[in-house]
């Protein structure tokens, strides 16, 4: 893995690999994940995706993407803490199993930049049919939400957990919103991130100077910035508050969110990976065992630590009747954790599951490009090797040790 600074702000990272026949390119724009923008992010990749100047609508770019032997194109957005990245992506063959003599590889970072720096403009702002459509697709997208209830109860969950931290922005935004943007103001939204963003390259292929080259001068024209990613934000301890929705559904959920006292060390983050994986992230974890197995309390009981902001959550789908149970049970699994033993056993299995998860990371395109993605984002370079023997090394009593950090701020209860 090869990471260089080419840009103003823009770096570029070669991952070359013999395992696969295919590269993959994806280009992140890295930007504060702020409120009165999250509506235009979560619009703005799908928009610019469905063509550019080159090939002006979506059928025009879908038989170019046909002729590139079937290449893939996709645009996405995320939110990352504080951090939201916009990111395009492309995928094909490698160039040796290309019948012509044409470098697909040089083809794909052809269309890719394409997209980025010529999208389709009419009148000073992006195509308003276009827009209408995506702004038509995000509104469905808001409104389903409801539909699934467990990731319904998460994210309400998290509203009333993050507030108005940037933590908690939308990654689709408003819906309020939606209705009132403007081809013009998706034009300007993306002037500035391409103005004003961190860019994260990666080039799932062996280091190539000419695409180098391609990267290094699409980026000449980036003004000199100051831009760092955010960064994370603990939400602080607060009074537990406890919230109940009504809503006619067969089997209720709970959803429990953890704050951190302090922000959590670049040396405690397999710690807590470890930690939190024992309490509730496999099958043989404590809440699996013993919550749901042994005393039949829940259909599932989950926990989930997200470095980035610092925070853990617990879901659960119950009986209604059982919801108090469950809250009781999630807790007194954390307190034995901290207070009782934990077995040798139970750290090894633990220890296995996440090096077999990081070995995984090798096993699709995708996979190490989103290691790296991460460890930018947290401004580290480990390279799953070297977490791997950072999880090896993890003792017993830093995992008690770094859940004694963790208190309970949010409840949220779908009930009858």
């Amino acid at each position: 893995m090869k990471r260089e600074n080419i840009q103003n702000n823009v770096h570029l990272t070669f991952l070359p690999s013999d395992k696969f026949k295919r590269n993959r390119i994806s280009i992140s724009f890295i930007v504060p994940n702020e409120k009165e923008k999250a509506t235009m992010y979560a619009v703005l990749p799908t928009l610019m995706e469905r063509g550019y100047q080159d090939y002006p609508d979506m059928g025009l770019f879908s038989k170019k993407l046909s002729e590139m032997y079937g290449a893939s194109f996709t645009a996405s957005t995320a939110v990352v803490g504080q951090n939201r990245y916009l990111r395009f992506t492309i995928q094909g063959i490698k160039d040796e199993y290309c019948i012509d003599e044409k470098s697909l590889l040089q083809e794909m970072t052809d269309v890719i930049l394409g997209v980025i720096f010529k999208p389709c403009i009419e009148k000073g702002g992006f195509i308003s049919d276009w827009l209408e459509v995506e702004k038509f697709k995000l509104k469905e997208e808001i409104e389903g939400e409801i539909n699934d209830k467990r990731g319904y109860c998460i994210k309400n969950a998290q509203r009333k957990f993050f507030k108005d931290s940037k933590n908690g922005v939308e990654r689709l935004g408003y819906i309020d919103e939606v209705d009132g943007l403007t081809p013009t103001q998706l034009y300007n939204c993306y002037k500035e991130v391409m103005e004003n963003s961190i860019v994260e390259i990666f080039v799932t292929a062996d280091e190539n100077d000419e695409i180098k080259q391609k990267f290094t001068k699409a980026f000449e024209q980036r003004k000199e910035q100051t831009m760092s990613v955010l960064p994370i934000e603990v939400m602080p301890v607060t009074e537990l508050e406890t919230y109940s929705e009504q809503m006619d559904i067969v089997q209720g959920k709970v959803c429990l969110f953890y704050t951190c006292t302090r922000p959590i060390t670049p040396e405690e983050r397999y710690i807590i990976l470890v930690a939190s994986t024992i309490y509730g992230g496999t099958a043989n974890s404590r809440l699996f065992k013993n919550v749901r197995e042994k005393q039949s309390l829940c259909y599932y009981c989950a926990a989930a630590f997200n470095g980035f902001t610092c925070s853990m959550r617990v879901d659960s789908g119950v009986e209604h009747e059982n919801c108090e149970k469950v809250i009781d049970a999630v807790q007194y699994e954390l307190n034995s954790l901290i207070n009782g033993e934990i077995t040798d056993e139970e750290i090894a299995q633990t220890k296995l599951v996440l090096l077999n998860s990081i070995d995984a990371v090798y096993d699709g395109l995708h996979g190490l490009e989103a290691w790296y993605l991460n460890e930018a984002m947290h401004g580290t370079c480990d390279s799953p090797q070297t977490a791997k023997e950072k999880i090896k090394n993890v003792t017993k009593e830093q995992i008690k040790d770094v859940l004694k950090l963790l208190k309970l701020n949010v409840i949220y209860k779908l009930t009858k």
